[in-house]
């Protein structure tokens, strides 16, 4: 039954909600190539809570046939306390990679159908090894005597499907062009003993070619038989070419939660090309170093530094973490955890609140520490690389600094306040039915980058207020914004507020203490 509120007065509640951010600063995304079986395809991106679901996502996560993207995971998740969260975005083959797929399908299947297979073959046996894309032809007489082999019917084919075959860039069509091609001429001329290898380049519109091995033969009776090298790696595989990482990169931007990028099985050849990409994002990059001391045995021209590092100090926002345990170490000696300590470094980084860390003196769980000497570790830090040594009895990370010589949980803050910031003045417009341009309303603006301000300092980002020598106050931070009546009427007409600004002093971290006393028997 009614109880006829609405006839005295009416309510109408409207619910102003704020923006939920979902932008984090607190986890890792590791960047890697898609399980070697391929028994299972994981998601192009994915989120995983511990290395169970790693494993169910396809990749072999420890032993010899272990993925670097499943190794580097486990150890993510071997850090303690372990991260809630892991990325993984997989880079996936490149357009090229698949068309060249397909074209390594399709020939292979026309080899299969036609080659050696027509009726009345004569003048030679002929067999294909699929591994190793290589056929071979064994002559039992000069190459003008062999007849119906099938290999033209195959090449029609191919042709008919849209591919072209190519051999030392003459395209061939039919017997008549093969005939016309340089090798023809060495292949008539063959003798007993001979052999003659030569390629085949199949490609289709989209792809990269794809080369096949082709080897004849004419053996002689007479002579004493050798063994002939096996042939298991095929000449090129194109079917395997990965997207660049700029591709796989932009992909993973599509999925917020993520803040540092780890890279897991990518060629160092890409680090700088990751560096520079990252530098366009609000993101970081940290790679392992392996390469930056010079080989053993290798001379030094004079004034070279003692390290050389992958990617170059013009980067803000890319760390290097050196994994070797030694200088001079094996590459096949070196621990496989260790060619993702860059992973270590950060899952145990970043289970710190963004202001209230450093990236030094972290113990790092499953990675070994190096054994430098002091010129090496001081060149590593002339470089603003990372590195994790034995301290005592502890195993700690050093340094803690970008490549262009910046500390990187500075970076980190910096980041972390601008969105804070962002977010709250946001929030005040969404929430209000309006905010005027009036000494009010411009308060209400500072109010929320104080907001901000006071939440970096209890962070641990910003320093509190301090007093020097005379007693004056040294505040964290300050504030400034204009008064409405110093605007323009254009400038309020405009609707957008300016000369908003802020100083805010950081509260750093000590790395290093000198103590100097004397002892006395007198003070």
């Amino acid at each position: 039954m009614s109880k006829n509120y609405d006839m005295i007065a009416t309510v109408d509640i409207d619910i102003a909600t704020p923006i939920v951010d979902d932008t984090s600063f607190d986890n890792l995304l590791i960047m890697g190539p898609a399980p070697k079986t391929g028994a299972k395809s994981p998601a192009r991106v994915g989120v995983y809570s511990d290395i169970s679901e790693v494993e169910d996502a396809g990749f072999v996560t420890s032993g010899a046939d272990a993925d670097p993207v499943g190794l580097a995971a486990s150890v993510a998740f071997a850090q303690s306390p372990r991260p809630t969260a892991v990325y993984i975005a997989v880079q996936q083959l490149s357009e090229g990679a698949v068309v060249a797929g397909q074209t390594i399908k399709d020939t292979n299947a026309a080899v299969a159908q036609y080659a050696g297979k027509k009726e009345g073959l004569t003048g030679c046996a002929i067999s294909f090894k699929e591994s190793a894309r290589k056929l071979s032809m064994v002559l039992d007489g000069p190459i003008t005597g062999v007849k119906n082999t099938g290999l033209f019917d195959m090449l029609a084919a191919l042709i008919a499907d849209g591919y072209t075959a190519t051999i030392e860039d003459t395209v061939i069509t039919d017997g008549a062009s093969f005939k016309a091609c340089p090798v023809w001429s060495r292949l008539k001329k063959m003798d007993k003993g001979d052999e003659e290898q030569f390629t085949v380049e199949v490609n289709k519109a989209g792809g990269t070619a794809v080369l096949y091995t082709v080897a004849i033969s004419y053996p002689d009776p007479d002579a004493p038989a050798t063994q002939a090298a096996e042939d298991n790696e095929p000449a090129n595989t194109p079917d395997t070419e990965l997207e660049t990482p700029a591709t796989t990169i932009a992909r993973a931007l599509a999925t917020s939660g993520w803040y540092v990028l780890c890279t897991a099985g990518v060629d160092p050849a890409k680090y700088e090309e990751i560096a520079a990409y990252m530098e366009t994002q609000e993101k970081l990059f940290c790679y392992t170093e392996l390469d930056c001391f010079a080989a053993p045995g290798t001379v030094r021209e004079d004034g070279e530094d003692l390290v050389q590092p992958s990617v170059g100090n013009v980067y803000f926002r890319t760390l290097g973490v050196y994994g070797r345990e030694t200088t001079d170490q094996a590459d096949e000696d070196i621990p496989p955890a260790n060619r993702y300590i860059n992973v270590a470094f950060v899952a145990k980084w970043l289970n710190y609140e963004s202001g209230s860390e450093t990236t030094a003196f972290k113990q790092l769980a499953s990675v070994y520490p190096s054994k430098l000497t002091s010129t090496e570790m001081k060149a590593l830090a002339d470089k603003s690389l990372n590195y994790f040594i034995t301290v005592g009895s502890k195993n700690l990370s050093m340094n803690g600094k970008v490549i262009g010589n910046e500390w990187a949980d500075i970076i980190r803050f910096r980041d972390w306040l601008k969105n804070d910031m962002q977010l709250r003045v946001v929030n005040l417009f969404v929430t209000r039915p309006k905010v005027p341009y009036t000494d009010a309303g411009i308060s209400l603006v500072q109010n929320q980058m104080i907001a901000s301000l006071k939440s970096g300092q209890d962070a641990g980002g910003i320093a509190e207020s301090e007093f020097d020598e005379d007693g004056t106050e040294i505040p964290g931070y300050v504030t400034s914004v204009p008064l409405a009546a110093s605007l323009s009427a254009s400038e309020k007409a405009s609707r957008k507020l300016t000369k908003c600004k802020f100083k805010a002093r950081l509260a750093g971290a000590i790395h290093f203490a000198e103590l100097k006393g004397s002892l006395t028997y007198e003070l």
